[in-house]
């Protein structure tokens, strides 16, 4: 009698470690880029993401490997986002596919790392949403609260990227970028951009005259701040710092694959805020 009940038992928990073990598949979910993976985590913390983009790796000249068409070909959805991926390998093989922040609905704006504008992040959110429910509908309960959270979460982030900018006087002051992963934020919070350096095609659009442009720029706007990016060169902002008073800070767009949202949000805010302090 005492067997017959523990084999009871087993059975009726047969169907929740299916549903755990299926949520824990390494190639359940894929993502293109890192922050990516948080956003999916925001809302179903169980689920472990993977990255096809690895620490390191140039998102520009990203080439999929062999084991990552394999793994393609076998996960259960693909999150991207088009206007930050479109240059990669197709994605025709994965059938499930959920394409964040529409290209063609942005194509005359920047919305380059849409992921760092937390009104972006609140907007893909409930499709986001809609999309893993399909995926696992026996946690759609648990989906729509973390969604409530996630939304709360965006607009806390969003009032203390604003908070930075008012402390600050960066409405006066604006920015100089490398490279556009930043424009999106910056614009939406109304700091002025006073030069991107690189498109985000990743090209050598910076020469000499670009360069004596921007130095004429910052002898007009002084307290301009630079920023560079930590995933890329920033040889023309190393040209500008030898030739003004200027220096910059790296903030890093990518963050790591697992890494909280409102983690990378938060590291790319402490790192402006050392910065500057140790301003004029």
């Amino acid at each position: 009698m005492k067997t017959i009940t523990i084999l009871y038992f087993l059975l009726l928990a047969l169907p929740s470690i299916s549903h755990a073990e299926n949520m824990q598949n390494s190639n359940a979910i894929l993502v293109t880029l890192p922050p990516l993976a948080g956003l999916a985590t925001m809302l179903l913390p169980a689920t472990s993401p993977q990255c096809l983009l690895k620490k390191g790796a140039d998102p520009h000249h990203f080439q999929l490997k062999p084991k990552q068409v394999n793994a393609l070909n076998q996960t259960r959805l693909l999150i991207r986002s088009p206007q930050d991926d479109k240059h990669w390998s197709s994605f025709n093989m994965v059938s499930n596919t959920i394409a964040l922040w529409d290209i063609q609905k942005h194509i005359h704006q920047e919305t380059n790392h849409a992921w760092l504008n937390p009104h972006e992040v609140s907007s893909a959110l409930p499709k986001l949403a809609q999309a893993l429910t399909r995926l696992f509908p026996m946690d759609s309960d648990n989906i729509k609260l973390h969604l409530h959270d996630a939304k709360q979460l965006t607009q806390d982030v969003w009032r203390q990227w604003q908070d930075f900018v008012e402390e600050n006087n960066l409405k006066q002051r604006g920015v100089m970028m490398q490279h556009p992963s930043w424009h999106g934020l910056f614009e939406a919070l109304g700091v002025p951009i006073r030069g991107v350096l690189e498109s985000a095609q990743h090209g050598q659009e910076y020469g000499p005259r670009k360069l004596e442009e921007a130095l004429l720029t910052l002898q007009k706007y002084p307290k301009t701040i630079l920023i560079g990016d930590r995933n890329h060169s920033n040889r023309a902002l190393l040209w500008l710092q030898k030739h003004s008073l200027h220096r910059f800070t790296k903030l890093d767009a990518l963050g790591r694959c697992g890494e909280p949202w409102e983690d990378l949000m938060q590291r790319n805010l402490s790192a402006l805020n050392v910065f500057m302090e140790a301003q004029p």
